[in-house]
């Protein structure tokens, strides 16, 4: 399968346009639209700034290692 990947944006309409596609007019194809994906640096700093912040809660210093671990089985015994 021949596979082609593009960026564009989202036009103010809500329209998609890709122009140039390797393909032969008429030639049906299959389209997923998805948000553009973070660079792995983008993701280590957001994911780094969201542990920071969570960590600056005053409430969270509380939080017994037992706590987590009972939070954590709590929520694998309802799957």
């Amino acid at each position: 399968m021949k596979a082609y990947e593009t960026t564009t944006k989202v036009e103010p309409a809500g329209e998609v346009r890709v122009k140039g596609v390797p393909f032969t007019p008429g030639t049906e194809v299959d389209v997923i639209i998805t948000p553009k994906r973070r660079s792995p640096e983008e993701f280590a700093r957001g994911w780094e700034q969201l542990c920071q912040e969570l960590r600056s809660l005053p409430h969270i210093r509380n939080i017994t290692d037992e706590e987590i671990q009972k939070e954590i089985d709590d929520y694998r015994a309802e799957r």
